[in-house]
């Protein structure tokens, strides 16, 4: 067991690694690609290769820090960086993934799910976003509940169900 949870785990950070690398790559491509019109009607590149350069590593930099935020358990901080990254790669499941785990831990469930279902979109083959989108799921719905019998009076007919309920989704959520 411990060696398929290791190499789950490496397949996620290579997988990551492949991501970066193909994007960087895109990048580079759409970099030789750009042109505009100077002043004298002279084509010139649009931007420098180290502008590129500076790009790819400001990219690296922000992943550096979600990951080490996350590490942490500064988990606002690391939702900050996961974004950042993620309106630069936005087909990064990874950064998807640890975004829904971050936003799960803030209690802001609905846009953990979506997080979650949008790195099965990029990456279907995974569990553990799939698990952690159930657990964001239940956690909804454990809140849920728990605002239903807060709305209810002590006396009101239906309050055994809804404590069965939460107690339903407690006993799911150990």
């Amino acid at each position: 067991m411990g060696v398929s949870r290791i190499s789950r785990i490496e397949a996620l950070y290579w997988h990551r690694q492949f991501v970066c690398l193909i994007t960087l790559m895109a990048i580079l491509a759409l970099q030789s690609c750009a042109i505009s019109f100077g002043s004298d009607d002279v084509l010139t590149p649009a931007h420098n290769k180290s502008n590129t350069h500076a790009q790819s590593q400001q990219l690296v930099n922000e992943l550096n820090e979600a990951d080490a935020a996350y590490a942490a358990g500064r988990w606002g901080r690391a939702s900050a960086h996961y974004r950042v990254v993620l309106e630069q790669v936005p087909n990064d499941a990874y950064a998807w993934f640890r975004l829904g785990n971050t936003l799960t831990r803030q209690g802001q469930y609905s846009h953990a799910i979506q997080a979650f279902e949008t790195s099965l979109q990029h990456e279907a083959r995974q569990s553990k976003p799939w698990l952690n989108l159930s657990t964001a799921h239940l956690l909804g719905a454990q809140l849920a509940t728990l605002k239903a019998l807060e709305a209810l009076a002590r006396n009101e007919p239906s309050r055994q169900a809804v404590e069965d309920r939460l107690e339903t989704l407690t006993q799911l959520l150990q």
